[in-house]
């Protein structure tokens, strides 16, 4: 339901910023006169004080509650965040160079200068992924002639507050369970696709390619859109009914597996009913589930010896290489596609038998309860 108050609350803010950005570049005129440029300096600091005050006693919700509480926004954040909003809905080009952005909310070149800080990779604006570098490349060494725009997460997070509403992934009640496995594997093959996009951006040929270290992470917007859909599917699966009894979920129970090992799974299964190849290089998979270099050196002991997926015969590997696993190709063992696929009645059954037997092996202790449990039978 809308909130009548909450809309004209921010058209105010907003307005407030569009005033200042107005002011600033009346005061950019060279021709204008010493009193005027003295009355609007004075108007703009009427201004800013306005901005302070309003910001401070807005209470945002939704998306960018959930933001501002790690990362406070100060006035000139905000007043970045409403230039590029300006800019993303009235241009046809969204994305702004950073020494304009700047350059719209403060005055003197030297404080463009002194505040290019705003625009660092650590900084709230780009830490949190409300705003971000236009095709999310290297991280550039001037900031001021970097482009930027307003990220998906930020721009859906202002059509909420002007809708006065919470999140949808947020609202109780709003989560239709799943009717069936292959619905739950087809919201898992779209978190799939968000990795996939955000690997393309982290270990892109540029990156490979760079001559220095930086503590830019190229992807953090889609990361957090990754966790986004995490939240969803897991508010969804509360809400259905036996959902531990879907084959997908049994097999992330059963084999403790992770998210991550099932987006691996998850990949190679629709690969196969897209592309009609069973493959995908093993060095790949890996990249798929990293964020970073480092997440990718940790990763390697997904494709070790002894790790879940390959313990459990879910995932075979065929290094060109003796014991170099990141060397070869990776396929999905028959049962594991049968089995979540659900192709016919009887391979279900025996998938599900050999998920019993897998696990009553991994519980046996010896040989002889075994033999016990056979006489019993």
């Amino acid at each position: 339901m809308k909130s009548p108050r909450r809309s004209p609350e921010l058209r105010k803010l907003l307005s407030t910023c569009e005033d200042l950005q107005q002011i600033r570049t009346r005061l950019s005129d060279p021709e204008l006169a010493r009193e005027a440029r003295t009355r609007l300096r004075r108007q703009s600091q009427r201004k800013h004080d306005q901005l302070t005050r309003d910001l401070r006693a807005y209470q945002f919700r939704g998306p960018l509650a959930r933001v501002v509480q790690t990362f406070p926004l100060a006035p000139e954040h905000f007043q970045i965040l409403a230039v590029l909003l300006y800019r993303q809905t009235r241009c046809e080009d969204p994305a702004l160079q950073g020494r304009l952005v700047l350059a719209a909310i403060f005055e003197s070149a030297y404080d463009v200068l002194a505040r290019a800080d705003l625009l660092l990779p650590d900084a709230p604006l780009r830490a949190s992924g409300l705003v971000v570098l236009e095709d999310d490349e290297e991280n550039p060494d001037d900031v001021l002639e970097a482009r930027f725009v307003l990220s998906e997460e930020a721009l859906d997070g202002f059509r909420q507050e002007v809708a006065g509403r919470r999140s949808a992934a947020r609202r109780p009640g709003r989560h239709d369970p799943y009717a069936s496995n292959r619905e739950l594997l087809v919201d898992l093959h779209v978190i799939q696709n968000l990795y996939q996009q955000r690997s393309d951006r982290v270990f892109s040929h540029d990156r490979w390619h760079r001559l220095h270290n930086t503590t830019y992470r190229p992807g953090r917007s889609l990361s957090m859109r990754i966790e986004a859909a995490w939240t969803r599917l897991r508010a969804r699966l509360e809400a259905t009914e036996n959902a531990a009894k879907l084959p997908a979920m049994r097999l992330m129970r059963e084999y403790a597996l992770t998210e991550e090992e099932m987006v691996i799974i998850i990949h190679l299964l629709f690969k196969e009913l897209y592309e009609g190849s069973a493959y995908a290089d093993v060095a790949d998979l890996l990249k798929l589930i990293s964020r970073s270099e480092t997440d990718l050196i940790q990763n390697r002991r997904i494709a070790a010896e002894g790790s879940s997926l390959l313990k459990h015969d879910i995932l075979r590997l065929e290094p060109m290489i003796e014991g170099r696993s990141l060397t070869g190709e990776s396929s999905l063992a028959d049962w594991v596609v049968n089995y979540l696929f659900g192709s016919n009645v009887v391979e279900d059954i025996r998938a599900d038998e050999r998920i019993d037997w897998h696990v009553y092996l991994h519980q046996l202790e010896d040989t002889s309860g075994f033999y016990r449990d056979l006489d019993a039978n």
